[in-house]
């Protein structure tokens, strides 16, 4: 369940807590405590996004896994930091393909020339939030000059026209005349226009999915809103100043903008910025859980790298053919020399061996098995998540049990070897995120673990020598 607040979608003026994942938040308890003893927090945020927990007698919340602006009470929200220092969060959702978690409350965020496929629904609900203030507060109207010629004139007589046209001509029953008209038909409103018309196309021709079906209704109601305003063909609009804010629009209709800016952005097919605190786009804001962001873009960054390689494939693990059984059963000959025993019986899946990424070579064995962790890292490996990885090295016999961790801001990054245990040697690896060429790094951590393959690998394989093309 996602949190709801009382409002449609409507942008209250929070006070901003900053904070970090995993990190506590700053708030005091008579914030959030209600006087019967209950916490005052928006539906769906406990346990999803936040933890209460007392420590020392102390009611303390503290942020989970998720990068973002989460409404946390009707006037109070906390925007969440990745723990570790990240620059290209844009990137990594965008090489993933990684569809962020949509909130129903508002923030703003800077364009880009990027377009992902999930941006549609965000901007569409963006867009709808804006259509409705501008129902609630009026149509910007224009004024616009008409001009007629007739027997029954008003507004202003054009004498000059009149008297060449009709009394040269010996017509003295007729007048040209001219008048000011207001009308809703101006480019701002064509910009919408054609804005919602090619949503409404998109979504009436698209799969029903959950929100389709809401979405077109309102769309609709936005064109019966729209229905004296020009449906253009090209978009002309798209040129005017007021529309592409260089002129402004008038102070009474400044609750165009948002509306206007997301109404461009949609026709000319440009994103968003998820890195930058700041932007001109008011779309419903964004949640990222970093944790599973980070493991699927190190996975796919090096099925890239290595999509190539002649003997090497990267897989996996957390399904076939990467994930393999973790109990392999005895061969006769063992059980020949066995007590009598019985079976372990379990009412429940036989469990699985699934690290986060396989490396396999053509032969079918696996010089390197690797975890992803999003956890702290200066010096050692937690010890569970090293006792995780070996038990998985020595299932898949390999060499080589290595972690991958973000980089922290006190630590160097690269690659780290802590040593052996028994046949495996156990390593970690730490990515820079916050890099500024984050694709080099990621290029350059290929390169490494391609390297170290080769050094325990048999020469039979000569092709594991030479680095990887980059991706």
């Amino acid at each position: 369940m996602n949190p709801v607040l009382p409002s449609r979608l409507l942008k209250p003026e929070w006070t901003i807590i900053p904070c970090r994942e995993y990190g506590p938040i700053d708030i005091a308890p008579e914030e959030i405590v209600q006087p019967d003893g209950r916490l005052a927090l928006v539906p769906g945020v406990l346990n999803r996004y936040v933890d209460a927990k007392f420590i020392d007698n102390h009611l303390r919340l503290s942020a989970k896994g998720v990068s973002g602006l989460i409404p946390l009470t009707n006037r109070i929200a906390i925007q969440v930091r990745p723990r570790f220092p990240l620059r290209s969060l844009t990137q990594m959702v965008s090489v993933c393909g990684y569809v962020p978690t949509m909130l129903p409350a508002l923030r703003d965020y800077q364009p880009t020339d990027q377009w992902e496929d999930w941006l549609l629904d965000v901007m569409t609900d963006g867009l709808l939030v804006a259509l409705d203030t501008i129902i609630l507060k009026g149509l910007f109207r224009t004024y616009h000059r008409r001009t007629e010629t007739g027997s029954y004139p008003h507004g202003r007589i054009n004498s000059t026209t009149t008297l060449l046209r009709s009394a040269a001509r010996g017509i003295n029953h007729r007048a040209q005349y001219s008048w000011f008209e207001r009308t809703a038909d101006n480019a701002p409103n064509r910009c919408l226009k054609a804005a919602i018309a090619f949503l409404h196309n998109r979504y009436v021709n698209a799969p029903v999915l959950k929100g389709s079906r809401e979405r077109v209704a309102r769309l609709a109601e936005g064109m019966r809103v729209l229905q004296n305003v020009t449906l253009e063909t090209p978009l002309v609009s798209l040129h005017d100043p007021q529309v592409r804010g260089i002129s402004p629009l008038p102070t009474s209709r400044s609750y165009y903008r948002p509306a206007l800016d997301l109404a461009v952005a949609i026709l000319t097919g440009r994103g968003i910025n998820l890195d930058a605190r700041e932007g001109a786009l008011s779309m419903p804001t964004l949640l990222v859980r970093t944790e599973d962001l980070f493991e699927d873009f190190v996975r796919i960054s090096l099925q890239k790298a290595f999509v190539n390689h002649q003997y090497l494939s990267v897989l996996d693990g957390n399904q076939e053919p990467g994930k393999v059984r973790l109990y392999e059963p005895l061969d006769g000959t063992e059980k020949a020399f066995f007590p009598k025993y019985e079976q372990v019986a379990a009412s429940t899946k036989e469990p699985d061996a699934n690290p986060d990424i396989v490396f396999r070579l053509g032969d079918g064995t696996h010089p390197l098995i690797v975890d992803v962790k999003y956890s702290n890292v200066k010096q050692y490996t937690d010890r569970s998540e090293v006792e995780q990885i070996v038990l998985y090295g020595h299932r898949y016999r390999s060499p080589i049990a290595m972690t991958i961790h973000p980089r922290r801001a006190d630590s160097k990054d690269g690659l780290h070897v802590a040593g052996r245990i028994g046949s495996i040697i156990v390593a970690q690896y730490r990515i820079d995120l916050g890099a500024e060429d984050l694709t080099a790094k990621m290029e350059e951590m290929a390169t490494k673990i391609n390297h170290l393959i080769a050094s325990q690998t048999s020469s039979a394989f000569p092709a594991l020598q030479v680095p990887p093309a980059p991706a």
